[in-house]
C-alpha cells in the first residue's frame, strides 16, 4: 500500500488513525478512495479486522469499499471484520440477541407491499375511508416517527392530535402488533429494535462498544437520528470514529436526515479533527465553477470549494423550449449529437425533479429511436411472480409471517377464497395462535370442501418445510416452484406475458445459485435476509448500453459524461414548496449542486415556457439556480441565435437583402394595372426576379446546409438536416424533428440556423 498515491487531505485523513475524524468530501474528491486506505492503514498498524466496522448506506458501496480494501492489503480480509449497510449490520446484531426483546430469530422482514398489505387491512378493519387516509400516508408518517425514535403514543403527544392524527395513531398501535405476532421487523424496525436491545441490554452494548474500537461512517450527511444514536452509543467508549460526507449533498430531509448531524459534528465531538477534501477528480472546471458558484448561496453550510486540474471544458448548454415536448426533443436530438461525437449511450443521463416529467421524455425517446431506461422502475423483486415465490420461501422460514401465508394460501388458485380465510383467521385469533398453526386443524364450522384444500395446502408446506433442509438452496428454490405450482399457472396467460415471467422463475434461481456460490452462509433465511435489504442503486448496471432517466434524488452516488437536467422552472425546481421555505429552498439548492456535479464532460439545463403537469398548465419563469450561475459559463441556445439572427428573421440579415415577403410583381400596361402571379413566370421566384446576383445569394445560402447538419427552427426546435433538394429560388431543405417527424420547408424563408456541432 503506498500512500503517496493520495493527494496531501487524502493522505492526512487515511493517516490519522485515532479520534473522532470529520472527512468533508466534496463532489468527485475520492471519498471512498480515503476511506478505504483509512481501513487498510488501520490493518496495516496491526489493528486486529474484527476492531473495525463501516457503515455505508447501499449494498454496492460496501462491495465496492470491501473490494478496494482488499487490493491494497492483499487477500482476504478477516471475516471478522464488519462492513456493510446500516441495516445490514443492524440485521447481524439482531439475529444474534432479538429473543432478548420477545422475537425469534427467524424473523421476517417486511418490505414496503407487505406493509402497504398490513395498513390496508387495518383501515379497512377500522372502517376507515382510504380516501380520507391512505395506506401509504400512514406508512410514511409510521416511518417518519421510527425514523425520530417515538412509539405510537410518543408520536401522538407531539401530533396536532385532531381526529386523523387519532386514526394514524390507533392504526400504529394495531400495526405495531400485527407485525409482533408474525415475528416481523419493517425496515425502520432494524434500526429501531438495534438500538432498543443495545439500550435496554447493557451486556450487549459493552460487547459491541469493546469489539468494534474503529468505527467508520459513509455519506454521514444522509443519518437520521436513530443512526446518529446507533453510531454515538457504538463509540461512547473509543471515541474512535470517522465520518465522511458532504453537508452540501444532504438532500434526504424528507425522509427523516438530518443535516445537523455533520455541521454539529464538531459540538458533539469537541476535539474532532476536520480534513476537507477539495480537489475533484470528476468533472471540467467549468461545471465544478457553476457548482460551486450554485451552493454559495446556502447559508447553512461548512465552508469549502471545489477545484480541478482538469481543462476548463465545454459551456453548460442552455435550452428555453417552446413547451415540454420540444424540451424532450431538443434532449434526444442533443443525445444523437453526443453519440455522433463517440458518447455511448451508458455514458448519457437524463435527471429531472420529479416522476411526471418522465413520461414525455420517454415518449418522445421511443419516437426517436433511442434506446433509454428508467431508473426507479418496478424492481426485478418486486414483481408479482417473484413476490409470489418468495412469499411461500419466508413462509418455510418463518410460518407465522402471516402477510405472506395469506398472500400465497390462493396462489396458484385451489379454492381457498376469502371466506375461508376469514374462517381460519377468527379461529387463530380465538385460540391465540398465529394463522398456520390452524392450517392442519381447520375449524369444525368450516365445510368439508375447503377443509379438504386448507389440508392439502397444510400437507404441502410442511412437505417443503422438511426438504429445505435436505437440498442446496437453487436446488431448493426450483423444487417450490414446480411443488406449488407456480411455473404451471403461468401456462394459462398470454404467450408474451407467460414467456417473461416464466424468465423472471428462471431468474430468481439464477440468483440463489448465484448468492449460494458467493455466500459463506448459504441458507434460505441468509438469502431471503439478502434480497430483503437489497436497494434500488444497488440494481444499477455497471455498463447499461442506454441512457438513464432518473430522478435528482435517485441520481446521487452516480456519474457521467453527460447529464441533462431537465424542467429547471420555477416552482418545478425548485418546488413551490421551496420558495415559501429557506430550509426546503437550501435543500433544493442542493439537489441542484448534486444535479450539477453528477457530470463529467458535458452538462445541458432545460426549461419549458410552458408545461402541462398533472393535467395543469403552467407558465414558469426560468428556475433561479439557473440565474445563479455566472452567463460566462453558459451557452443559451435561444441567446444565441437571437444574437445571430435577431429573433429568427425572415430577412436573413447576414446576406444584405430586403425581407422575403411573398408580393405580386405587375406586368403589362400600367394603365390596366394587371397583376400575375410571379410563380408562372420565367425567371421569376417567390416574388423576386432571378437575377444573377440573387442566384448567387441562393447558392451561397444553399451550401450552408448539408445533410447530418443540425439546425434550429422556430416553431419546431432544434431538427436535423436529411436533405436538400432544388437549387436557386427553388430549393427546398428536409428537416426531421424528433417531436414533430420530418417537415420539409423552402429554403428560401425557412425560419432556421445552422447550429454549431
Amino acid at each position: 500500500m503506498n500512500l503517496d498515491a493520495l493527494n496531501p487531505m487524502q493522505r492526512e485523513a487515511a493517516t490519522t488513525l485515532e479520534g473522532p475524524v470529520l472527512i468533508l468530501a466534496g463532489a468527485g474528491s475520492g471519498k471512498t478512495r480515503t476511506l478505504t486506505y483509512r481501513i487498510a492503514n488501520l490493518l496495516k498498524h496491526q489493528v486486529p479486522a474484527w476492531q473495525i466496522l463501516a457503515l455505508t448506506f447501499t449494498n454496492k458501496a460496501a462491495r465496492e469499499m470491501r473490494d478496494r480494501v482488499e487490493r491494497l492489503v492483499g487477500g482476504q480480509i478477516a471475516e471478522d471484520m464488519w462492513l456493510g449497510t446500516f441495516h445490514s449490520v443492524c440485521v447481524r446484531i439482531l439475529r444474534r440477541d432479538i429473543e432478548k426483546l420477545g422475537y425469534q430469530r427467524s424473523f421476517t422482514i417486511y418490505d414496503d407491499d407487505d406493509q402497504l398489505r398490513v395498513l390496508k387491512d387495518w383501515i379497512k378493519r377500522l372502517n376507515i375511508d382510504e380516501k380520507s387516509l391512505s395506506p401509504k400516508e400512514v406508512r410514511a408518517q409510521i416511518s417518519d416517527a421510527k425514523n425520530k425514535i417515538l412509539t405510537p403514543d410518543e408520536w401522538f403527544g407531539q401530533s396536532e392530535k385532531n381526529y386523523k392524527c387519532q386514526q394514524i395513531h390507533d392504526i400504529f398501535v394495531r400495526y405495531e402488533q400485527t407485525l409482533k405476532d408474525a415475528n416481523a421487523l419493517d425496515f425502520d424496525d432494524l434500526l429501531l429494535k438495534t438500538l432498543q436491545l443495545l439500550i435496554d441490554h447493557p451486556p450487549v452494548l459493552q460487547y459491541y462498544q469493546r469489539r468494534f474500537r474503529y468505527v467508520h461512517v459513509d455519506e454521514y450527511q444522509d443519518t437520521n437520528l436513530a443512526q446518529y444514536q446507533f453510531v454515538r452509543l457504538l463509540t461512547a467508549e473509543s471515541h474512535n470514529l470517522c465520518v465522511v460526507g458532504d453537508d452540501d449533498q444532504s438532500i434526504y430531509g424528507w425522509r427523516g436526515a438530518d443535516i445537523r448531524n455533520i455541521l454539529e459534528f464538531e459540538k458533539d465531538y469537541p476535539d474532532a479533527k476536520v480534513i476537507k477534501l477539495e480537489q475533484n477528480y470528476r468533472s471540467t472546471a467549468n461545471i465544478l465553477d457553476a457548482a460551486n458558484q450554485v451552493i454559495a448561496h446556502n447559508v447553512g453550510r461548512k465552508e469549502k470549494l471545489l477545484w480541478t486540474e482538469q481543462e476548463e471544458g465545454e459551456k453548460i448548454i442552455l435550452y428555453g423550449a417552446s413547451d415540454e415536448r420540444d424540451e424532450a426533443a431538443w434532449i434526444c436530438e442533443s443525445v444523437r449529437k453526443l453519440r455522433d461525437r463517440g458518447l455511448s449511450y451508458a455514458e448519457m443521463a437524463v435527471l429531472y425533479r420529479l416522476h411526471a416529467q418522465s413520461r414525455v421524455i420517454e415518449e418522445m425517446f421511443v419516437r426517436a429511436g433511442l434506446p433509454y431506461r428508467v431508473f426507479g422502475g418496478t424492481r426485478f423483486y418486486d414483481r408479482r411472480e417473484i413476490k409470489d415465490a418468495l412469499a411461500y420461501l419466508r413462509v418455510i422460514v418463518n410460518p407465522a409471517d402471516t402477510v405472506s401465508l395469506k398472500r400465497i394460501i390462493n396462489v396458484p388458485k385451489r379454492s381457498i377464497g376469502d371466506a375461508t380465510v376469514g374462517l381460519l383467521e377468527k379461529e387463530a385469533t380465538a385460540q391465540g395462535l398465529p394463522l398456520f398453526s390452524v392450517l392442519s386443524s381447520p375449524p369444525d364450522s368450516m365445510a368439508s370442501r375447503p377443509r379438504r384444500f386448507v389440508s392439502e395446502f397444510a400437507e404441502l408446506m410442511f412437505r417443503m418445510i422438511a426438504a429445505q433442509e435436505t437440498m442446496p438452496l437453487s436446488e431448493f428454490v426450483q423444487y417450490v416452484l414446480d411443488e406449488t405450482g407456480l411455473s404451471r399457472q403461468l401456462e394459462n396467460e398470454d404467450a408474451e406475458t407467460n414467456q417473461t415471467r416464466q424468465e423472471n422463475l428462471l431468474e430468481l434461481v439464477g440468483a440463489a445459485r448465484e448468492f449460494e456460490n458467493k455466500s459463506d452462509d448459504k441458507s434460505l433465511s441468509a438469502y431471503l435476509e439478502n434480497v430483503a435489504l437489497i436497494t434500488d442503486l444497488d440494481r444499477q448496471e455497471d455498463a447499461p448500453q442506454y441512457v438513464t432517466l432518473m430522478t435528482l434524488h435517485s441520481a446521487k452516488g452516480l456519474e457521467y459524461d453527460a447529464v441533462f437536467i431537465a424542467g429547471m422552472e420555477e416552482n418545478i425546481f425548485p418546488s413551490y414548496r421551496a420558495l415559501m421555505e429557506e430550509d426546503r429552498m437550501e435543500e433544493e439548492r442542493r439537489l441542484c449542486y448534486v444535479g450539477i456535479t453528477r457530470a463529467r464532460k458535458f452538462l445541458h439545463l432545460s426549461y419549458a415556457r410552458q408545461r402541462t403537469i398533472f393535467n395543469q398548465v403552467s407558465h414558469n419563469g426560468p428556475s433561479c439556480f439557473i440565474k445563479e450561475i455566472p452567463a460566462r459559463l453558459i451557452h443559451d441556445v435561444w441567446q444565441d441565435a437571437q444574437s445571430k439572427f435577431g429573433d429568427f428573421p425572415e430577412s436573413r440579415q447576414r446576406f444584405g437583402h430586403a425581407p422575403r415577403a411573398a408580393r405580386p410583381v405587375s406586368f403589362g400596361s400600367p394603365g390596366m394595372g394587371q397583376q400575375r402571379d410571379p410563380l408562372q413566370i420565367p425567371g421569376v421566384s417567390r416574388g423576386f426576379v432571378q437575377s444573377p446576383a440573387r442566384k448567387l445569394e441562393m447558392n451561397a445560402l444553399q451550401a450552408m446546409y448539408q445533410p447530418g447538419d443540425y439546425v434550429m427552427h422556430r416553431k419546431f426546435g432544434e431538427g436535423r438536416v436529411e436533405k436538400i433538394t432544388g437549387s436557386g429560388g427553388d430549393a427546398r431543405i428536409t428537416i426531421s424533428f424528433t417531436a414533430y417527424g420530418l417537415k420539409e420547408f423552402s429554403l428560401a424563408i425557412a425560419p432556421i440556423f445552422k447550429l454549431d456541432t
